[in-house]
């Protein structure tokens, strides 16, 4: 790839070189990716009962949060009072749930029946192993997902000890690192989206904005084009060499350097995209860096092989 002057977009040819954002919508595959099934859901169970099964395990413990809703299409706030979910070495999922949540909750149940409430007279450590006996397991190794918070895992651990507690890494990791075809596409859409959120907001960079109206820009487009926006993290000048931005005012001038840190959400899975433009004519300094950068990324893509580690693309 040759890289010349023209590649750092001037103001003129911003409005040109991305005029429209309609026929991205012609542009994406006709095949537009489904959200996250109920029979794909319950193939994940499955895979994690044949895990849990493989490594001795009678059961994964999770709480609310991003694995729940991978497993069981669950999108609940982990608040201060316990909600878990017990997947079971074999049989249906159940649940510990706070009692006055218990009519909320059971609106978004899709897999399992099994509730157990918990009043706030009473322990939801108690009721999670009462509910453990009633499934027919009263000893052995129980699995704990990485995201389950001390205060849980520790209530658990005094309120039995007939259970070993240890780390449900060797059920979840195999499950969750895996992608679908499925879980490809809704990246590749959030990805896809964010591209032209970020097309979008360099069609407004003038002299004397701040990175606010960018950002609101990509905020904007990510939402008409159909994605949950999560971040637009612009900076000009010498901000851009901060990793996460800077506090200090910024305005738009001729020849500095716009970063632009962007990213949606389609279906719960999300995108991450960083593209820098400099604003005006660059320095020869600046293509100098620029092709650098543009080596070493290349350099990385060539080293992710299938069979190697990952340390060898950072190397």
């Amino acid at each position: 790839m040759n890289l010349n002057r023209r590649v750092f977009l001037q103001t003129s040819t911003l409005s040109l070189a991305f005029p429209l954002l309609k026929p991205f919508y012609t542009r994406l595959s006709p095949e537009e990716p489904a959200f996250i099934t109920l029979e794909e859901r319950v193939s994940r169970i499955q895979k994690a009962q044949k895990l849990l099964k493989e490594n001795n395990m009678k059961a994964l413990i999770l709480d609310a949060g991003i694995t729940m809703e991978y497993f069981l299409g669950i999108r609940w706030y982990p608040s201060e009072r316990t909600m878990l979910a017990i997947i079971p070495d074999e049989g249906d999922v159940a649940y510990v749930c706070p009692g006055f949540e218990e009519d909320r909750f059971r609106e978004v149940l899709k897999i399992g029946q099994s509730v157990r409430t918990w009043d706030e007279h009473e322990s939801p450590f108690k009721k999670t192993i009462d509910l453990l006996n009633e499934l027919g397991i009263s000893k052995g190794n129980v699995g704990i997902e990485e995201k389950v918070r001390f205060f849980i895992f520790d209530g658990l651990r005094k309120s039995s000890k007939n259970f070993q507690w240890i780390s449900a890494d060797p059920i979840t990791i195999p499950c969750r690192l895996i992608k679908s075809k499925n879980e490809i596409a809704l990246m590749q859409k959030a990805n896809d989206i964010t591209v032209q959120a970020i097309k979008a907001g360099l069609t407004f960079l003038s002299a004397g904005i701040s990175p606010k109206i960018i950002s609101q820009k990509i905020a904007q487009t990510h939402t008409e084009l159909g994605a949950v926006h999560q971040f637009a993290s612009v900076t000009f000048g010498v901000a851009t060499s901060f990793p996460h931005g800077s506090s200090r005012k910024q305005i738009l001038q001729k020849g500095d350097v716009v970063m632009l840190d962007c990213g949606c959400s389609v279906g719960g899975y999300e995108s991450d995209i960083t593209r820098t433009v400099v604003f005006g004519e660059p320095t020869n300094k600046q293509i100098e860096i620029w092709k650098l950068e543009q080596k070493s990324q290349l350099a990385g893509f060539a080293a992710a092989q299938l069979g190697s580690a990952c340390e060898q693309v950072d190397i």
